[in-house]
Order: structure tokens, then sequence, then C-alpha cells
């Protein structure tokens, strides 16, 4: 026997149907990869314009951690003749005597004459520690409103002009 033709026609359709359903499923995972897509872009991206922001942030508010900086330094500084008056008198008195000078000679040799070099190096060194240190203690020193040192003056610390 033979199949009749509404048989035919529903086996038909059910194909049509299968392969309808089929195409259906094929392009859906590449549909999704480009949701996944998209989603993981918008999150790069956020996470990028944070990290900006963050970056900005912190390069604006560089100079407030310089200031307090600068103000832990002077309330130190302020707090250093207090602490040298509180010293036992014995301390002050040892503190004021020069400290005596010791010789050691090893193999009694004739000690060599400094070269030309370490002769110039020991006259200007004192002179550039000397002029290093105190532009560091200005630079801490100085306030943003005034002049350079004006918030020692009622500390008892003199600072050169």
């Amino acid at each position: 026997m033979a199949p009749s033709a509404e048989e035919i026609d529903r086996q038909t359709r059910k194909r049509e149907q299968i392969d309808e359903n089929r195409d259906v499923l094929e392009h859906r995972p590449a549909w999704n990869g480009v949701r996944y897509g998209k989603i993981a872009a918008v999150a790069v991206g956020i996470v990028a314009v944070a990290g900006a922001g963050l970056l900005i942030y912190r390069s604006m508010n560089r100079s407030k951690r310089s200031e307090q900086l600068r103000a832990m330094v002077i309330e130190a500084l302020k707090d250093l003749p207090d602490t040298l008056h509180d010293l036992p008198d014995e301390v002050l008195a040892r503190l004021k005597k020069p400290l005596p000078s010791i010789k050691v000679v090893v193999n009694a040799e004739e000690p060599e004459e400094p070269g030309t070099l370490e002769r110039i190096v020991r006259r200007v060194a004192p002179g550039v520690v000397g002029t290093a240190s105190s532009a560091v203690i200005e630079r801490f020193t100085r306030t943003s409103d005034s002049g350079a040192g004006s918030a020692l003056h009622g500390s008892g610390v003199r600072l050169p002009e």
C-alpha cells in the first residue's frame, strides 16, 4: 500500500518545521556570543573609566598629602624645644661638654696625604650638605598662604633667611 497524499503532506510539514528549528538552533549560539561579547565590552569600559577616575582623583589629592606631611613636621619641630628643656641638668651638662678626640693608629705608618680630588670634596661637602638640608627644611616649613618659615616664628626655631 502506498501512503496517502495527506500523510505525505504531513511528513513534509514536519520536516520543514524540523529544518526551521534546526536553523534557529544553529544561529542561537552565535547570537549568545554577540550578546556576551557586548556585556564584556561594557564591563571592560566601566572598569577603564573607574580606573581613570581613580588615577585622576589620586593626582588631584596628592598636594593634600604633602600638606599633611608638612603639618606633621612643623608640629614635631614645635615640640622639639620643649623636650630639650625637660632633660635633666646632668644630661644637658654632658651635651654641652666637647667630646674628647681619639686618634687610632694602626700599623704606625705615616698617613698618606689626600689627593687633589679628595681635598676638594672635603672642602665642598659641608657647604653642599648644609645648603641641601636648609632647602629641605625650608620646603617643609613653607606654608601655602604666607612666606617661608612663618609658621615656626612662635616656636623658637630660627631658620636661615
